[in-house]
């Protein structure tokens, strides 16, 4: 049997939910993982290509150090979204 039009079924609804809640969970990883600092994902907000982090100054500070990696290795996980920059 042929399942390859199930594959491509489910893989309309994958982009969706990638763009929404399971977008900022990799999201949030990531920048944890960069910054050495835990942060909720109540903190991240996305609009378009852009990323805002709701946080102290203090860790956005460390957030923009670290930003071309951020942004590199986001680019790779969820190559579809495209983000451009963190603020």
């Amino acid at each position: 049997m042929d399942y390859n039009h199930i594959k491509t079924f489910l893989e309309k609804f994958r982009k969706i939910l990638l763009q929404g809640e399971e977008s900022n969970k990799i999201i949030v990883e990531i920048i944890t993982k960069h910054t050495k600092y835990p942060i909720e994902l109540s903190m991240i907000k996305t609009k378009g290509t852009l990323i805002c982090v709701q946080s102290s100054p203090m860790l956005r500070s460390e957030i923009l150090m670290h930003k071309e990696a951020i942004l590199i290795e986001l680019a790779q996980t969820i190559p579809e979204r495209n983000f451009s920059d963190i603020r």
